[in-house]
């Protein structure tokens, strides 16, 4: 589904798990795993597909990775190989981390895991020859924040100025993902600039969509943004997210 609201996530959406996903054995040097997709939006122009996901225990065919992923564990672990080195990195429950399009890798998941993803895969760029990055990348809850160098999502009119730390971004400037903080302020009604994922590490937010109707968002609770939805934020102590943005063009 495609909506143009403010689309709060479930950990376990209804309906999730009955369908499974129709996979091919060429996606896999293991057997064909079971695998179940639950889409929160979509949007086929630009590439973004919001959603939760699950899978028991498989390896991945091994190669560069067609798209930039961010992904929060909501249950279970996995490993990512790095083909070049041979190098493996661990992520658990409980952990963001980003997978960058092109990076030469291979999952390799021992038991169920859970995740919320958010996938960019614009249909008209290509994967690149070099990653931004090679490697995964893990966002710090506890990174040094700075006064905002990119489009900030809300427009303040009272209270503090939000800050961040960006601790990824794309070869092409449009996928960022990072740790974003604020004290209490209050904004104006705007059309959303981009398309963001946010899971709330701590504190809380309060969304208004044009309508003037609230959603507030606590600690563990994640939320997404299509961009030009017209809404408001307040946040009346502080909150500090996890974020994934994702500009049309």
């Amino acid at each position: 589904m495609s909506d143009k609201s403010i689309i709060r996530l479930s950990t376990n959406p209804l309906g999730f798990g009955e369908t499974p996903d129709e996979l091919s054995q060429d996606m896999f040097a293991s057997a064909i795993p079971a695998q179940h997709s639950y889409s929160y939006y979509e949007n086929d122009d630009i590439g973004l597909y919001i959603g939760v996901w699950d899978t028991d225990t498989m390896v991945e065919a091994a190669g560069p990775y067609g798209c930039d992923e961010f992904m929060w564990l909501i249950e279970g672990e996995c490993e990512i190989k790095n083909n070049k080195t041979g190098a493996m990195e661990k992520v658990t429950a409980g952990e963001p981390f980003i997978i960058p399009k092109g990076y030469d890798c291979q999952w390799h998941q021992t038991g169920y895991l859970r995740k919320f993803f958010v996938i960019s895969e614009h249909p008209q760029e290509s994967i690149p020859q070099q990653p931004t990055f090679e490697g995964i990348i893990i966002p710090q809850a506890d990174a040094a924040l700075t006064a905002m160098t990119t489009t900030p999502p809300f427009a303040v009119t009272s209270g503090a100025a939000p800050q961040a730390h960006i601790c990824y971004q794309d070869v092409t400037g449009k996928f960022i993902s990072g740790t974003w903080f604020s004290e209490a302020f209050e904004s104006s009604a705007q059309a959303f600039p981009y398309n963001e994922f946010a899971y709330v590490q701590a504190g809380s937010i309060s969304l208004f969509d044009a309508a003037g109707n609230e959603q507030q968002f606590n600690a563990g609770d994640a939320f997404f943004i299509a961009e030009g939805v017209v809404c408001h934020a307040v946040v009346k102590d502080q909150v500090k997210l996890f974020f994934t943005t994702v500009a049309s063009a």
